[in-house]
């Protein structure tokens, strides 16, 4: 017989460690609902009214969870329901054939195989791709000149703690766009004078508009 059509919808969306499941219902709150997160199944109860009710059950799930670490937001027309995986990996679906493997199962060439073949590398017939082994075929852009020198400076910005963030802004800030200090305890108690490159004169920006 044919399913039932699916009074509200849902779909779900991924990453390696959160699964997040949308359900579209509009209405629905922390009171009039009861979301279960279960180690291997997650169910929505929502009290629509006194006479009306609507369920969603998924168990098993693709694989298994962490409750604990698993919440459930409400929005004025959805609720979306965060699951913390307990196996860091990629789910084919929401929930698991009663003869598939978990991923906690797995062999580690089988976890190997899920993580570089994916189905949609089969379409129109066509053989599956190993998409590790293409990225690290491909040649690889490195920075050159003032590229690289910018790409240098982000690095350290980006990995530096905030006394040298602090001492980079107000150095190249203060100095026109010259200087470049790292060195907190010595720009951070005087101004950074500008240093223009040899056989430049420097001027102030308010010098220019008299």
């Amino acid at each position: 017989p044919p399913k039932p059509v699916q009074r509200f919808r849902h779909d779900f969306i991924q990453n390696p460690t959160h699964v997040t499941v949308t359900v579209y219902i509009k209405g629905a709150s922390k009171e009039s609902c009861d979301v279960s997160f279960e180690e291997t199944s997650l169910s929505l109860d929502w009290t629509i009214s006194p006479s009306d009710s609507w369920q969603l059950c998924f168990d098993p799930l693709f694989d298994r969870i962490v409750p604990a670490e698993s919440t459930a937001s409400f929005f004025g027309t959805k609720l979306e329901m965060k699951l913390k995986k307990a196996s860091a990996g990629k789910w084919d679906a929401l929930e698991r054939k009663l003869d598939e493997k978990a991923l906690d199962e797995l062999t580690e060439e089988e976890v190997k195989r899920k993580r570089d073949y994916y189905p949609s590398s089969k379409a129109q017939g066509g053989q599956a791709k190993n998409w590790d082994k293409i990225a690290s075929e491909l040649p690889e852009d490195k920075p050159e000149g003032e590229e690289a020198l910018n790409s240098f400076f982000q690095q350290i910005y980006g990995r530096g703690d905030p006394e040298i963030r602090r001492a980079m802004n107000k150095s190249f800030q203060e100095s026109g766009g010259t200087v470049l200090s790292t060195n907190w305890g010595e720009v951070g108690s005087k101004k950074v004078e500008g240093t223009p490159p040899k056989g430049l004169e420097m001027n102030k920006w308010s010098d220019l508009h008299k």
